[in-house]
């Protein structure tokens, strides 16, 4: 099978890499498991732990590549004393955290526990496929986070362990990705773009596994928080495709976001419970979660607040009579509705939908089925959910607020940030949905006293086989051609730009018209092909300017020059400038490399 034999390519080509994330993985998953273990003992489960564990392992990767960047700042000693010194203090830390705790575990959360780890070793395997077909990360936005990673490395011409962090400039932004992969680049001396690839795939895998813990501390089934987390893994192809959009600081976020939604949730459901210094130590870890979660995306902070306002109103909502209950319930669904046929008609804003529409027909369809069952078993919480979901399309009309420097423009949440977080709250009410079915098969199966077979197991066997299936014949591992900007030859023109431009040249580069609000007022331009990478790869300076500009055209011309443009690249792929029209008039323009797909040409008509 292709997909097998790609990913063991990539795996062979990039184990050291692989590995290396792996471990950063799993030693944060210990660190947060172990930690937890100390405030909660045995109120939880070895799988629930495991699930936070996962969820939060971002915090202490995040925490340490912060340490690694301000040594760079400060210190004069070589970067290895600190990995040594790093590497000490986690081993002591999580030898003493795991010998004091207790290490029984029933059958049923070894079988469950093996399973969530099949699920994410396979979807670590298997999303490795994507990177043996992307010559560079997708998209414009890929380019910008190479660059700050670069610049973060300090000496991007030395990728060893020696090499040192700078600080940032102040237009950086979301900045936890990047930290990270700066730490892992010089480590496994690897390529940025590499990097960023392989660490994107693996943080798509293991972000699924952190929806297990609410739907199984809630409803008590295993089987319904497994169903959740191949919800969020296959059901659905988004969030991993937000990969084609180099969203990787988005994709961080969504682990952190699920991981303080669940800190809140143990802290409703079992912070009176706990001792004083046991609360402290959550609330402390609840607020440092937050607080990496702003630095990982600032717009997680505004997902986390739309799911803490829903949780309140829910509470309210659940302590009301009987039928004004029924009355906010349906003005909520009636409202949602209301939201989705407006969406359909707000240019760009429609495909906000699209993954989970048609494309996921199949998969959305059941889950609109089994939110029945999950609103009868587990009212407040699927209420909430549901609220949180018209608040998070809300969220895309409404502007910044005004005092907000820099933000006048832009609204809380953008069209695809909200796309590919949907996919959260609809695993958990399959999840919650998927229990409360099992739960009403019980009891009518009780009533009619037929046991030669298990209804509820049977109905949770049918729920994953459907969705297993759909995965098989819809789900898509490969990159997307729409996303696609660089190709080979685009490649081998950047290194030849690297190598024959002055520094101080100054090349024009396509570019189309960014539109992700509600607005449809472009917020800016995005480059149409390849000459997004031409700053980040050889340090020389870019101007974008429309796809669609005639070059035969003396007005294009006379702009170009006054701008002091003094080469024209075209790419491969995406939306590229018109050779043909380069090449036109050999008296303005001249072809200093022409390939196939790709060329460079100078300006030579300026007077």
């Amino acid at each position: 099978m292709k997909v097998f034999s790609d990913s063991l390519s990539v795996l062979s080509d990039n184990w050291i890499l692989v590995l290396t994330i792996l471990f950063i993985i799993l030693t944060g998953q210990m660190l947060i498991h172990l930690s937890l273990k100390r405030i909660f003992g045995k109120e939880l489960t070895a799988e629930e732990y495991f699930s936070l564990g996962i969820g939060g392992w971002l915090l202490p990767a995040l925490l340490i590549s912060l340490l690694w960047l301000v040594w760079g700042i400060i210190a004069t000693q070589p970067p290895e004393v600190l990995i040594v010194f790093i590497l000490i203090f986690t081993v002591a830390y999580s030898a003493i955290l795991f010998f004091r705790s207790e290490k029984k575990v029933s059958f049923a959360s070894k079988i469950t526990l093996f399973v969530l780890f099949a699920i994410l070793v396979l979807s670590l395997f298997l999303r490795l496929a994507f990177v043996s077909e992307a010559i560079l990360p997708l998209y414009s936005d890929s380019a910008q986070h190479y660059r700050i990673i670069k610049d973060l490395l300090g000496n991007p011409e030395s990728l060893n362990a020696t090499a040192s962090f700078k600080w940032p400039a102040p237009a950086y932004y979301h900045l936890g990705f990047h930290l990270l992969a700066a730490f892992i680049t010089p480590l496994t001396n690897t390529e940025i773009a590499r990097t960023m690839l392989v660490l994107g795939q693996m943080m798509v895998a293991v972000t699924s596994l952190s929806i297990f813990f609410i739907v199984r501390h809630e409803s008590a089934s295993n089987s319904a928080g497994v169903f959740a987390v191949l919800l969020a893994t296959f059901g659905w192809y988004m969030p991993a495709y937000a990969a084609n959009w180099g969203k990787y600081p988005a994709l961080s976020s969504l682990m952190l976001i699920q991981f303080v939604l669940s800190l809140a949730y143990l802290a409703v459901q079992n912070g009176a419970s706990l001792s004083r210094r046991k609360t402290w130590a959550l609330y402390a870890m609840l607020a440092s979660a937050i607080v990496i979660s702003g630095l990982v995306h600032t717009r997680s902070l505004i997902v986390i607040g739309i799911a803490g306002l829903a949780w309140v109103i829910a509470g309210w909502w659940y302590k009301l009579p009987s039928l004004p209950r029924v009355i906010v319930f349906s003005l909520v669904l009636v409202g949602l509705v209301l939201e989705i046929i407006f969406v359909q008609t707000q240019g760009m804003i429609h495909l906000l939908l699209d993954p989970y529409g048609v494309k996921g027909l199949l998969v959305t369809s059941l889950i609109l089925f089994l939110s029945i069952f999950a609103q009868k078993e587990y009212p407040q919480l699927t209420f909430a959910t549901i609220l949180a979901i018209a608040l998070l399309v809300y969220a895309i009309f409404i502007p910044m607020p005004a005092f907000i420097p820099g933000y006048f423009n832009l609204t809380l949440l953008d069209r695809p940030f909200v796309e590919m977080t949907l996919y959260l709250p609809l695993s958990l009410i399959g999840g919650l949905g998927l229990a409360g079915l099992q739960q009403y098969l019980r009891h009518a199966q009780e009533r009619l006293g037929n046991f030669r077979f298990s209804w509820s197991n049977s109905a949770s066997v049918l729920c994953i086989s459907l969705l297993l299936i759909n995965a098989l014949s819809e789900y898509e591992l490969y990159p997307s051609d729409c996303c696609a900007i660089a190709g080979a030859d685009d490649v081998l023109a950047i290194d030849w730009i690297d190598k024959n431009l002055p520094l101080d040249a100054r090349i024009l580069v396509s570019a189309v018209d960014l539109i992700v609000l509600a607005s449809g007022i472009p917020q800016g331009y995005l480059s149409g092909d390849a000459g997004a990478w031409i700053t980040p790869l050889t340090d020389r300076a870019t101007v974008p300017r429309p796809y669609v500009s005639d070059f035969t055209q003396r007005e294009v011309l006379d702009d170009l020059c006054k701008m002091n443009i003094h080469y024209i690249y075209v790419g491969e792929k995406g939306q590229a400038f018109d050779a043909s029209k380069l090449i036109a008039h050999p008296d303005w323009y001249k072809p200093l490399l022409s390939m196939p797909k790709a060329g460079v040409y100078q300006i030579i008509g300026c007077d």
